[in-house]
């Protein structure tokens, strides 16, 4: 029987585990994790914002590995060596296949780890103006200055670093002055550097990934290892996005199990919803967009779903 080990709780094997629950495949499964949660990102800014606990923005993957016929191990994964994958303070797991997606790797005041993310975060409500700089202009640093201007006092003072370049630079010219808008709204100053002296700085950017992979999502030299979501570098960049890890799941899930590769093919375009408070928020897919309620009401419904499942 083939031994399949996933290392992290990432989108994308998120889908081999339903399918695990579902189908039972000739093969056993292994989940390794460092920790019993995963923070779903998607459902992040509603968590600072405080319309959400952060318990109800992550997901049980003990539980989860369980329910779906899974062997879960809470250890921290250090690297793979003669078909065995490594880990901290705990024995190395044997497979036949590996599958890793545990996301791009942290940098030095970063969003994650998010629980240690929200022991800032209550540590700057408890100051009677806090003084915040992120750094990162895309979604992720418009969404996060967005949310922590509705969650702390109207005292303070938070700057959106833009360096040489501008708010939302991969998004349509419409969507950037919708966000500009919305920044100016909350009192972000968006400077060209942040200034200092600050109470904390948060890094809200995505690191380059760090393993290259083929098309088939197999590392370039490695047949019987596999790579996914942020952490998988190919050889023309991909947006962050959890709906091309989704759909690199399902073609992920396709190779551990047959003995002919799929090939992953990026969609030309996936659609990007970015929250702008609680009743609202801004969706675009290429060129085309929509704002309001609407896109908050497809957003929350998209992010239930993906947590109930």
């Amino acid at each position: 029987m083939k031994r399949i080990v996933l290392v992290g709780a990432g989108h994308a094997h998120i889908v081999v585990l339903r399918h695990f629950a579902l189908h039972k495949p000739n093969a056993t499964l292994t989940l390794i994790n460092d920790g019993a949660y995963a923070y779903y990102t998607g459902a992040l800014p509603a968590a600072v914002r405080g319309d959400i606990t952060p318990e109800q923005a992550r997901i049980d993957v003990q539980k989860l590995a369980t329910a779906c016929g899974a062997r879960f191990i809470n250890a921290r994964y250090t690297g793979f060596e003669n078909n065995f994958a490594n880990l901290d303070e705990a024995a190395s797991v044997p497979f036949d296949t590996l599958a890793i997606s545990v996301g791009a790797k942290s940098v030095p005041d970063g969003i994650k780890p998010i629980a240690k993310f929200f022991d800032r975060l209550r540590r700057w409500e408890r100051l009677p103006a806090a003084r915040l700089g992120i750094i990162g202009c895309g979604a992720s640093g418009v969404e996060l200055a967005l949310a922590l201007r509705a969650r702390l006092n109207r005292n303070a003072k938070i700057y959106l670093q833009t360096g040489d370049g501008q708010v939302l630079p991969n998004a349509p010219r419409r969507v950037r002055d919708i966000a500009r808008t919305e920044l100016a709204r909350a009192r972000i100053t968006l400077s060209k550097a942040i200034p200092y002296p600050l109470d904390d700085v948060i890094h809200a950017y995505a690191p380059a990934p760090n393993i290259a992979v083929r098309e088939t999502l197999q590392l370039m030299e490695h047949d019987n290892i596999f790579a996914t979501g942020d952490c998988a570098a190919f050889p023309n960049p991909l947006p962050n996005s959890g709906a091309i890890a989704v759909r690199q799941g399902r073609v992920l899930l396709h190779n551990l199990l047959a003995n002919k590769m799929q090939k992953f093919r990026p969609p030309l375009a996936t659609l990007a919803i970015m929250s702008l408070d609680s009743h609202k928020a801004v969706a675009w897919y290429g060129t085309d967009y929509i704002s309001g309620w609407l896109p908050m009401l497809l957003k929350n419904w998209l992010d239930r779903r993906w947590l109930r499942s």
